[in-house]
């Protein structure tokens, strides 16, 4: 092998290792970094992850704008899509792993995986957790419609208690059935569907206790957990605004 050839190869396979290396290195680091949480400064959607990363006992830092200064949310958005590099939803983001994440049930389902909340391995499970997650969602949907501050009039409020959330309700209570956990197991199914029965909770106060027992006691157990009954009882959760009563 000719002297420049053979000089040129150990030049890319020293550059290969020391890419490598600062590669490994950045990842460590990545590894090692708290989480870091973009949202408003309210539980919505946002919640849920909160309560997932509270649950695997994980420390985060919550950076919100600020609800008293108006001028402050355009530029927080704007950093937030640049961050995120999503043009439609920035938020939640969740910078985690050395990456900004973005959309809500990604974000949720990225967190539970990577701290045991999701198992892996069985399909069928799988499948009855996502199924759970979007049920959740759609109650937490049909939380919003009757909301002042979404648009909600005595109308949407009509349609909420009348049809939508007894239907919601009955259909968690029996996906339920006498089990404690909805998929048999603690997951992160059951997180969601706590933070969306609470806000359903928090809209018709004592609902779930006066005609969903099994809700009741299912919302009572999980915030009953340690991790989670320790976030609920933080300052920084005190902090973050939720829905009122309708």
């Amino acid at each position: 092998m000719p002297p420049s050839q053979f000089i040129a190869g150990a030049c890319a396979g020293a550059a290969a290792v020391y890419a490598a290396s600062k590669f490994l290195a950045w990842r460590r680091r990545a590894l090692s970094e708290k989480p870091t949480f973009y949202y408003y400064p309210a539980r919505g959607r946002g919640e849920q992850i909160r309560l997932t990363l509270a649950e695997a006992g994980v420390e985060f830092e919550g950076k919100y704008f600020d609800m008293s200064d108006p001028s402050s949310k355009d530029p927080y958005l704007a950093d937030c899509r640049e961050k995120g590099g999503n043009l439609t939803t920035n938020i939640p983001m969740c910078h985690i792993d050395g990456v900004y994440r973005t959309q809500s049930l990604a974000v949720l389902r990225y967190v539970a995986r990577k701290f045991g909340l999701y198992p892996e391995g069985d399909i069928e499970l799988s499948y009855i957790i996502d199924n759970l997650i979007e049920a959740a969602n759609d109650l937490r949907s049909c939380n919003y419609k009757p909301m002042k501050m979404m648009g909600g009039g005595e109308k949407e409020k009509k349609v909420y208690l009348e049809e939508a959330l007894p239907k919601h309700l009955k259909n968690l209570a029996r996906l339920l059935g006498s089990r404690d956990y909805f998929a048999g197991q603690f997951t992160v199914a059951d997180i969601t569907l706590y933070d969306a029965l609470d806000v359903s909770n928090r809209q018709v106060p004592g609902i779930l206790a006066k005609e969903y027992p099994t809700l009741a006691a299912f919302h009572a157990r999980v915030e009953a957990r340690p991790n989670i009954a320790k976030w609920i009882a933080s300052e920084d959760r005190a902090k973050i605004f939720a829905f009122p009563a309708l």
